[in-house]
């Protein structure tokens, strides 16, 4: 047991532990209840179990359709057959276990919550390889992978705090609009992030841009992050 914990447990949950409590306590003004994070950080785990055979069966039905020699497989591959599924099964978890708690009732839980069920994803996942190719995928996951989840975990939840709000205020057509940005523009961020790392456009030598774009991403999070914890108040 001493072995899976150093070998495999550690380097694969570590990074996920550190960047939830660095978003856990920048909740100041209204700290969320710490058991209940952990239920959504499970959930998210949980229901990411599905997702790899989903993803299997939307690459093969979309083979139908698409030449996978193609970049625009390539684009509909990272987008629809893997960053909608995954950034789907997060979004679920808010919806079924977030979304009516009495918890989520500041501007800022929409992001903690968002966040962490995106870790709960990135902590079963991050296992997953490390099981599979070793200890060292998990230096470059730390870097790349987990804050990447985190990174999209960030405009569900901003999206979803909007959406909570105008539910509470009775704006049933913005609550349907800010649902759909909570699941589509997370869904569009991951599959160009994963689109960026594809084949073809590593064989363009356009890989560069991947870098360019996760800096970008990453300050914009920040600043969303930043925005919101300073401007915390109730829904």
């Amino acid at each position: 047991m001493n072995l899976i914990l150093y070998f495999v447990l550690i380097p694969a949950l570590l990074p996920v532990f550190l960047i939830l409590r660095y978003v856990y306590k920048l909740d100041k003004v209204e700290r969320e209840p710490l058991g209940f994070v952990l239920k959504v950080l499970m959930w998210g785990a949980i229901f990411s179990i599905p997702c790899a055979g989903v993803e299997r069966f939307m690459i093969y039905f979309l083979q139908e359709y698409y030449d996978p020699s193609t970049i625009q497989y390539s684009w509909m591959e990272n987008t629809i057959g893997v960053a909608l599924v995954e950034e789907l099964s997060k979004w679920l978890v808010i919806m079924i276990f977030v979304w009516k708690n009495k918890n989520f009732d500041y501007r800022y839980d929409g992001i903690v919550y968002a966040v962490t069920a995106s870790l709960g994803f990135a902590a079963l996942e991050n296992i997953l390889y490390v099981i599979s190719y070793g200890t060292g995928v998990s230096i470059g996951r730390a870097i790349f992978a987990i804050p990447g989840h985190t990174t999209f975990g960030v405009f569900m939840g901003f999206f979803m705090s909007r959406g909570k709000n105008a539910w509470l205020d009775y704006k049933k057509g913005k609550v349907i609009t800010y649902k759909l940005l909570a699941l589509i523009v997370p869904m569009l961020i991951h599959g160009l992030y994963d689109f960026l790392l594809s084949e073809p456009v590593s064989q363009m030598g356009y890989q560069w841009i991947f870098y360019v774009y996760v800096l970008i991403l990453d300050l914009f999070a920040w600043r969303v992050i930043k925005h919101e914890f300073q401007t915390d108040r109730p829904l």
